[in-house]
């Protein structure tokens, strides 16, 4: 499989802190007039990625620019990219980059917008992938995306992230079935293809206020491929023609690195530790018992997961919703199991899974501007037997009958009063009490049967046992 990341995580891996990674915010489709950008260089001054990579050096909340030239010529402007522009970019790329100050890549955006096509920003290759005679070194033919995406799993250094897609896009043989979106799920294009955007463009806008923000989204495309089992993340792009680059509008692709480099940019979108976001400096902290955001994991716990947003310029989240699916099950959307609303921080652990079966969840955060981010998804395969994460406990805790009939028996090694909390697998309390002894008997006839999560909360600590009601 390709440069994704899977852990194999038992309880001793769930019980530590996640890695810490800095936050990087940038944009990775712009293009130059080496290709149909900067269409103001009249009366910019500025035609080349020399010039462009200076200029989004000095914009707002911006460490990276990638400009991905169009692969082709067609004609003059239109896109009007030649062959020996492909190393000089790549030149210019290295000269610019400043790691630790600002990182500058250089790529292509392949492809044409007719039907059944579509544009695939590519980074990685030291050579032009085209198809047109004598402009190009790697030939791969216009329409064929099977072997584009071959190409890119191939290449260690490389990764394909999908411009303003269509559900009809990268068709494989030029019919509406034969397109990435409906055609079956395929292991080489997912080692491939590393994310879609939030929000694309304006391709257009000559704005530099950063505001001049695009008002579709590819949110139903992303949900899709996920459905599809393809692992990808969900990004952000400016497509920039003109020379504004990090100005038109605030919204940014957010890297989560160690450090700022062209090295850790390309590694971080390769195993999609990245989201997207209208924020121009929000910080999301999406983890799972300590997993961030595109972690592939298997263990032996139930999934816990932690979201936190942090803005700051002082911004609150109006509503923070995470959302679960898996491949091929159920509806052709993720549903929402947990929202809060009005604070920057949300818990969930999820009972409900199945052994053996892998399940995505993603984070969406409504700012109170209304503004939207949007999280690369972490998988989970739980092995059974699956238990609860106790390592955080102190706590010793002695409940029975389990299964149990309505009457359940507490022993704690407390000796002050304790609190006892009942959750449904989805979280939600269905009995609460407040104890002053032990041993303790739970009086729960009236919740019903099923599956619960018994919490005993002291000022020692905290435990948790699952308890059947039959």
């Amino acid at each position: 499989m390709r440069c994704l990341l899977i852990f194999l995580v038992f309880h001793l891996v769930f019980s530590g802190k996640a890695q810490p990674y800095n936050y990087y915010f940038g944009n990775l489709h712009a293009h130059t007039g080496f290709s149909d950008g900067n269409k103001d260089s009249l009366s910019s001054g500025i035609s080349r990625p020399d010039g462009s990579y200076a200029y989004a050096k000095l914009s707002n909340d911006f460490d990276f620019l990638g400009i991905s030239e169009h692969n082709h010529y067609s004609n003059n402007n239109n896109p009007g990219f030649e062959i020996q522009n492909y190393a000089i970019g790549l030149n210019m790329a290295n000269t610019a980059n400043q790691d630790g100050v600002f990182s500058c890549l250089f790529g292509i955006e392949y492809g044409v917008s007719s039907d059944y096509n579509g544009h695939v920003i590519v980074y990685g290759f030291n050579q032009l992938i085209g198809w047109e005679p004598g402009n190009y070194d790697i030939y791969n033919d216009k329409s064929d995306y099977d072997g584009l995406f071959r190409k890119v799993k191939n290449n260690p250094n490389a990764f394909c992230y999908l411009a303003h897609p269509y559900h009809t896009d990268f068709s494989t043989n030029g019919t509406f079935s034969g397109a990435l979106a409906y055609m079956p799920y395929n292991s080489a294009y997912d080692s491939a293809i590393v994310g879609v955007p939030l929000r694309s463009g304006l391709a257009f806008s000559q704005a530099d206020t950063y505001d001049d923000y695009a008002t579709g989204d590819y949110i139903s495309y992303y949900r899709r491929l996920l459905f599809k089992g393809y692992h990808l993340g969900m990004g952000y792009d400016h497509d920039n023609h003109y020379t504004n680059f990090g100005r038109s509008n605030g919204g940014r692709l957010v890297i989560l690195a160690p450090a700022l480099s062209r090295q850790n940019i390309v590694e971080a979108m390769q195993k999609m530790r990245f989201y997207g976001s209208d924020d121009a400096n929000a910080k999301i902290d999406f983890n799972m018992n300590g997993q961030v955001m595109g972690s592939i994991v298997q263990g032996t716990v139930y999934p816990s997961f932690q979201l936190t947003h942090a803005d700051p310029d002082g911004e609150t989240a109006d509503t923070l919703k995470l959302f679960r699916g898996s491949a091929n099950t159920g509806t052709l959307w993720a549903e929402q199991v947990q929202m809060t609303t009005g604070n920057n921080t949300l818990q969930f652990t999820d009972y409900a899974i199945q052994m053996n079966k892998e399940y995505y969840y993603y984070a969406e955060i409504k700012q109170q501007d209304q503004q939207l981010i949007v999280t690369s998804p972490i998988w989970y395969t739980g092995l059974a037997p699956l238990s609860l994460d106790e390592h955080s406990a102190e706590l010793k805790l002695l409940l029975y009958p389990n299964p149990s009939k309505g009457q359940v028996h507490l022993n704690v090694n407390c000796e002050s009063s304790y609190k006892v909390r009942l959750t449904d697998t989805l979280g939600k309390e269905v009995y609460s009490t407040t104890c002053t002894k032990t041993p303790q008997v739970l009086e729960l006839d009236q919740v019903g049967k099923g599956i619960y999560i018994l919490e005993v909360t002291t000022p020692n600590g905290s435990t948790r046992r699952q308890l059947k009601l039959e």
